[in-house]
């Protein structure tokens, strides 16, 4: 069992959440009260249900206080986490801003797990914005949390390829099943107060803001293995525009270019091998399946 006092922030639901708190109850973890946020606030692009036991569970189980503010700058509620006398907060999946006043109370700092490879891709739904920019890499990072946000020092981190055709629950299943090891090293680094910490190189800052409709429309300025992954990523919800009309890719294909002279328009599509292409930097990318209206649709009938 160890001794320092840990408040555990999460949100219900959340598998990042549940199944990383599981491993700090089993390795003997002292947490002496839970944070959720409100069920139903947190924005999130995770779609598999989750099958871990939710923290406001395993709260009534284990009989640990259970606190769930509507604001984390409440006043009552930063005076409940004072009363806890914690030695760190655990920070997984609790969207909300941590305010200076409330990151001030424990006396060893907030650490916070964070699935990217930081400072690329910091704030919201980094799996989304990992696969959108067709990195090839993505991870978890453990950091100390600061005054800004995901810019703390970085105390571990583990690194996984991003996989052609991933989903966002895929990326996300990989990366956390890849930073379970870590807490049983942090949970001994707190007890001897070594924990090993990095400063990040903020000159590569990359912050993702909520993910707007706009973010769906597929640029063809982008590479093709680019716009394929976003594709895969989410079925029918990207789209192209022709005359002013939204057409939904439900399947797509990246193909060799076979011409040796460019005398393409960006956007309009045309036809290859019977099929209807983009062109993209350097490759085409082959529209397989279009939706209009929830419909689908021949390809071939937009050219």
């Amino acid at each position: 069992m160890y001794e320092k006092r840990i408040v555990f922030f999460g949100t219900r639901g959340q598998e990042l959440t549940s199944r990383h708190l599981e491993v700090f109850i089993k390795r003997g973890a002292n947490i002496v009260a839970l944070v959720e946020a409100p069920p139903g606030s947190i924005s999130t692009t995770h779609t598999e249900e989750d099958p871990y036991e939710g923290i406001n569970e395993t709260a009534a189980r284990l009989n640990i206080p259970l606190l769930c503010p509507n604001n984390p700058k409440e006043p009552e509620f930063i005076d409940s986490l004072k009363e806890t006398a914690p030695d760190v907060f655990i920070v997984c999946g609790y969207q909300f801003y941590m305010t200076k006043q409330a990151l001030d109370i424990p006396p060893m700092g907030a650490i916070n797990f964070h699935t990217s490879l930081l400072p690329r891709h910091a704030g919201m739904h980094p799996g989304f914005w990992t696969i959108w920019y067709g990195d090839r890499e993505s991870g978890m990072v453990i950091h100390y949390m600061g005054d800004g946000i995901d810019t703390g020092d970085i105390i571990f981190e583990t690194r996984v390829p991003v996989i052609p055709g991933d989903t966002i629950d895929k990326l996300y299943d990989r990366v956390w099943n890849n930073s379970i090891h870590f807490v049983e090293p942090l949970l001994k680094g707190l007890e001897k107060k070594s924990l090993p910490r990095r400063p990040q190189d903020l000159s590569r800052y990359l912050y993702n803001y909520e993910i707007t409709e706009k973010d769906f429309e597929l640029d063809f300025r982008q590479p093709a293995d680019v716009l394929y992954g976003r594709v895969e990523m989410a079925p029918c919800k990207f789209y192209f525009v022709l005359n002013d009309r939204k057409f939904f890719v439900k399947n797509c294909t990246v193909i060799d270019e076979h011409v040796k002279t460019r005398r393409f328009e960006k956007g309009v599509p045309f036809t290859v091998n019977n099929k209807l292409v983009f062109a993209t930097p350097g490759k085409f990318l082959q529209i397989d399946e279009v939706l209009k209206d929830d419909i689908k649709i021949d390809p071939l009938s937009l050219v």
